[in-house]
């Protein structure tokens, strides 16, 4: 095996990088370590702000800033960073790496940081430097499976073509004084339909092969028309909560879609496979998802806020999905096993802690703030823990071909 795997294709270098920056020898390795710490940046700076201790995007206002650079800064991140390793799988290509890496993640970090001078700059300057990071991403994978004619794998794609036009659409409705709160609706729907799409098939992959390595049956074959009906019910719920949160159509949808993923997450799980921390956190983040979706039900039917569900879909099923994911994602491309650290099975449970705070905030009278500040202090030691035993991982370690485990066959995430 040469030192140097890389190749060179319309004059854009990639590969596994082995001869620069460890951190940049891949895609996924710079935006595993920059969203957890931009997860935790963000909500300390929101906690200050909404403490009158710090003045934030004084044009959006800290609520539009906070929501933003959640779900348009450290999810987008995280988004990249997984498809940043399953591109390469289905076109079979090499991935970027190295300096055209080290742009994407530039112009990543000068959204994050023109996002925080809103107040300083125009707006038009932040929307143009904080929208163009999707796009350019989008471009790079639509030219990915062009090239290999894969076209049938562009459809995730859609994902991040969706959030760049909803991230215009939130920042315009931010600068001219509009409802940022329906484009935020908006961005998490996307992240909850692209769990939903794709648990359907890495859920049941993970936990068969843990199965049969602890010598136990398989789940039940896919049922194929619950998968389609899940998708289709929760399309319908994201959209009537997007447009009509408050409406009785949003109340029925969102309770027919909740009732499906309860259904879907019974046919997956076994008592035994809270032995395995990562199956475990995978199932139960997913279990986030419905109780999401009955937060909706109860927010139409006016006997919850409306900021309730959204916490309870970006916190738990979102957040907690995607930091079960990249533990994995990192493990396996370092050449480590699949076992969780202990510090790895810690994050999960405090960000799903971190939800439960936040909703509590919302539900109960006279603690907000103490509950608040109980969650922000949850989710930063969740990600605390994600890097005191990743970081190390992302920053130094190389996997070493032909001597260590090499990643599983590929899953067909269409």
């Amino acid at each position: 095996m040469k030192e140097k795997e890389r190749i060179t294709s319309g004059g854009i270098p990639r590969g596994l990088g082995r001869d620069g920056l460890v951190l940049l020898s891949y895609g996924f390795r710079p935006f595993y370590l920059g969203a957890p710490l931009w997860a935790i940046t963000t909500i300390a700076i929101w906690i200050c702000a909404v403490n009158d201790w710090l003045e934030v995007a004084k044009v959006y206002g800290p609520s539009a800033w906070h929501a933003h650079e959640l779900l348009f800064g450290f999810m987008p991140a995280v988004l990249v960073g997984y498809l940043m390793t399953t591109v390469p799988n289905w076109t079979g290509r090499f991935p970027l790496s190295g300096k055209p890496l080290g742009i994407l993640v530039l112009i990543w970090i000068a959204g994050r940081i023109s996002m925080l001078m809103v107040g300083e700059t125009t707006a038009l300057t932040t929307l143009l430097i904080d929208w163009i990071f999707l796009p350019l991403f989008a471009y790079f994978c639509v030219r990915e499976v062009l090239v290999a004619r894969r076209i049938a794998d562009a459809k995730p794609i859609l994902s991040v073509v969706s959030l760049a036009l909803i991230n215009g659409g939130f920042h315009m409705a931010a600068m001219n004084g509009g409802d940022v709160d329906a484009w935020a609706r908006a961005g998490l729907s996307v992240y909850i339909l692209l769990i939903t799409a794709t648990a359907s098939k890495l859920i049941p992959s993970f936990t068969n092969n843990w199965l049969a390595q602890a010598g136990r049956s398989r789940l039940a074959p896919a049922n194929h028309f619950i998968d389609r009906f899940v998708l289709v019910a929760t399309l319908l719920a994201a959209t009537a909560w997007t447009f009509e949160p408050s409406g009785p159509l949003a109340a029925i949808v969102a309770l027919v879609a909740a009732g499906s993923h309860f259904a879907r997450a019974i046919r997956w799980f076994r008592p035994i496979i809270l032995k395995s921390s990562m199956i475990a956190a995978m199932q139960v983040s997913y279990a986030f998802i419905p109780l999401g979706l009955l937060g909706i039900t109860a927010t139409a039917l006016d006997t919850l806020g409306l900021l309730t569900a959204m916490h309870l879909l970006a916190i738990g099923a979102v957040t907690g999905m995607m930091i079960a994911i990249m533990n994995r994602s990192i493990r396996l491309h370092t050449g480590r096993n699949e076992q969780f650290s202990l510090r790895q099975r810690l994050s999960v449970p405090c960000v799903l802690l971190a939800a439960s705070g936040r909703i509590a905030a919302d539900i109960v009278p006279g603690y907000y703030g103490a509950l608040i500040a109980t969650s922000g202090f949850f989710w930063i030691a969740a990600f605390v823990f994600f890097l005191s035993d990743n970081a190390g991982l992302l920053c130094h370690v190389q996997r070493q071909p032909g001597r260590q485990p090499s990643p599983p066959t590929r899953i067909n995430m269409r």
